[in-house]
């Protein structure tokens, strides 16, 4: 045994080659740029699907690549990866980020966070007490209408957030909002706004500050505590039950005691319906969260496959063996009652497969304002120079008939809760009054 208290540790492996992992970390930044780029090409998941033309995206960035190996730049070569990264319109996807960067560009806040309704008017859902917002005379519902001049709808569609790339356009639309007001530390800008009652449009100036109030409030969905257990569940008015899953990279054993845990209780009580919301989860296991459905179901439906790079035969494959479905649990954990999904763009991946199985027979009604995050694949890291692990997908999850459902398009809400004044500043959690109103109609 050796003691070693060294940050970064080499470890030798005894491991087939299909395990070990792609390392391209040896090379010269160019040779490592294409040796990606060839990788991309043949195995990225969605290279049709998506319309990627990988000859044109090593043209426009190996010129950036070979400039930062002349100049010795370990920046500016993580600054091409990272930009390389982001033009690959898929959430999955992961290059480097470059942390004085964010800081440079989005580390002076307004204080203030705001939101688009379906009417295309954005408005002002958080003020920081005491921010420059607050000092210039901006009110929470007040209406932003210009940046320096600028509409605001042109602002934020010219906004290229640090989170991206995406995979749908409503996550990209709600990041750009997030960053759209952020500005360099120092910097000012004018804001053209009309508070709530206000006849006519006012013009103020006002000067970023250190304050990251305004960017957590931006959030679609508060920041998890870390202390959640996978599965938490609690009784509603009227006999309905609300369950909340957060994740399904959690302990499998717990996870599928608690749901066992609650299914029972659902039957024993003979509870009218059942709420699942699953608005902060962040995905994990697509096995796990497919077999969590199937407590609600009585046959054992065919929900899909993954395509993935077959190195024999040089193009992506199926195997049907490895073909999803439903595995039933015994007849006395099975939930039979009314179900409804709560969704937002903050389900992803393995959560976005639970919420398409629960679709299967128009199960349960999806209820949301936004469709999911529309993540659908596996991925695989390998690395590069200068520390940088890379991201992408690598398996095209198909539905039963073969075709593309998730990856771009997300689970698209059944039950459409509109994104309006009412519902946006709402004191209580319209998605989930829209989800009972549902269970009580049936």
């Amino acid at each position: 045994f050796t003691f070693d208290r060294a940050a970064e540790q080499v470890i030798d492996l005894l491991e087939p080659q299909s395990a070990a992992v792609t390392d391209f970390s040896g090379l010269r930044y160019r040779d490592a740029f294409d040796a990606m780029v060839d990788k991309l090409s043949r195995e990225y998941a969605f290279t049709e699907y998506k319309g990627i033309d990988w000859e044109a995206l090593r043209a426009q960035f190996r010129p950036r690549v070979i400039q930062a190996e002349k100049n010795r730049s370990a920046l500016d070569f993580r600054r091409a990866i990272r930009d390389f990264a982001q033009s690959i319109p898929d959430g999955h996807v992961a290059g480097p980020q470059i942390p004085e960067d964010i800081q440079a560009q989005f580390g002076g806040g307004l204080g203030l966070a705001v939101r688009e309704l379906d009417d295309g008017r954005v408005l002002v859902t958080f003020v920081l007490a005491g921010g420059p917002a607050d000092q210039a005379g901006i009110q929470r519902r007040a209406e932003i209408l210009a940046v320096d001049g600028v509409p605001i709808a042109e602002v934020v569609a010219a906004v290229t957030p640090p989170s991206a790339p995406f995979s749908t356009e409503h996550n990209r639309r709600l990041e750009q909002l997030r960053f759209a007001l952020r500005r360099p530390l120092g910097s000012s800008v004018q804001l053209t706004f009309r508070n709530p009652g206000a006849a006519a449009a006012e013009t103020a100036r006002l000067t970023a500050t250190r304050e990251f109030a305004s960017y957590a409030a931006g959030a679609l969905t508060p920041p998890l505590t870390g202390l959640e257990v996978p599965v938490e569940f609690r009784a509603l008015p009227g006999g309905y039950v609300y369950a909340k899953i957060y994740g399904f990279s959690d302990n499998a054993l717990l996870t599928v005691q608690l749901w066992e845990r609650l299914i029972r209780a659902l039957n024993e009580r003979g509870a009218p319906g059942l709420v699942i919301d699953m608005r902060q989860n962040g995905g994990g296991s697509g096995f796990l969260a497919n077999q969590m459905a199937a407590y609600f179901f009585d046959t054992p439906h065919a929900l899909g496959n993954s395509l993935r790079y077959d190195t024999v035969q040089g193009d992506f494959y199926a195997d049907d063996r490895s073909q999803r479905r439903f595995y039933l649990p015994p007849e006395d954990l099975r939930y039979r009652g009314p179900v409804a999904v709560l969704v937002s763009p903050d389900c992803y991946s393995a959560c976005e497969f639970f919420a398409y199985s629960m679709t299967t027979d128009s199960r349960a009604a999806i209820v949301g304002q936004y469709p999911t995050g529309g993540l659908g694949g596996g991925v695989e890291d390998f690395y590069m120079p200068e520390g940088i692990r890379f991201r992408f997908t690598v398996g095209r999850a198909v539905d039963a008939n073969g075709r593309i459902h998730i990856e771009g398009v997300g689970v698209v809400p059944t039950v459409r809760v509109p994104v309006t004044e009412e519902t946006l500043f709402s004191s209580g959690d319209p998605v989930l009054e829209a989800a009972l109103a549902y269970l009580r109609g049936r």
